[in-house]
Formats: C-alpha cells, structure tokens, sequence
C-alpha cells in the first residue's frame, strides 16, 4: 500500500455529503476508500449475503460428506449422491463468480 500522507480538502453539499455517506455505507467503505476508489474509476463491490451463503453452502457440502460416509460404511443406501454433490459444486463456483465480479455502486 502507498505511503498515504497527502491530503485533500473538497466543499460539498449536505445532500452531497449525506449520499457520499450512504453510498460508502453501502460499499461497506470509509468515506476516505470510496472516494479514492471512485475518483480512480475503480469499480466497487456489493454483495450483501455473501458470508451467509457460503456458510450455509459449506455446512450443506459437510452434510453431503457425512452421508457420503455413511453410505460407504454400508449404513444408509445412496442414490446420485455423486450428481447432487456436483450441484453443490457448481453453485460454489457460481458463488465464487458472483464475489469475484464487480460491479459499480449506483443511486
């Protein structure tokens, strides 16, 4: 990260000033990152629910595992477990898509 010990002072509008907020609130930015990522034409993320996703995601792929176990040991009898495991891994990838994707932040 550079070295940031230049300053820059700029008048707005309360109304500016309050969209600016709102808008680095919902980029869960400082005001200070979205405005340099804004002013250098960086695009900025949204994604709300991502963490929640995942989560859930993982603990479906553990279930998976479990079962998977199971059926090996002779315990429960199986059928296209090995399709549905690839479902869960295909919406993995297209969650990994949708993070890695950026998409400008708009009013």
């Amino acid at each position: 990260m550079a070295d940031k010990n230049k300053r820059i002072d700029i008048r707005v509008s309360e109304s500016q000033l309050a969209q600016i907020n709102k808008l680095a609130a919902k980029a869960k930015q400082s005001r200070s990152e979205y405005l340099i990522n804004a002013a250098l034409n960086k695009n900025i993320t949204v994604f709300d629910g991502g963490k929640e996703i995942a989560h859930q995601l993982f603990k479906i792929g553990t279930n998976i595992n479990q079962l998977k176990i199971l059926s090996h040991q002779g315990k429960i009898n199986l059928v296209y477990m090995d399709k549905f495991a690839g479902e869960v891994n295909a919406v993995w990838q297209s969650l990994n898509l949708l993070t890695n994707q950026t998409e400008p932040t708009q009013e």
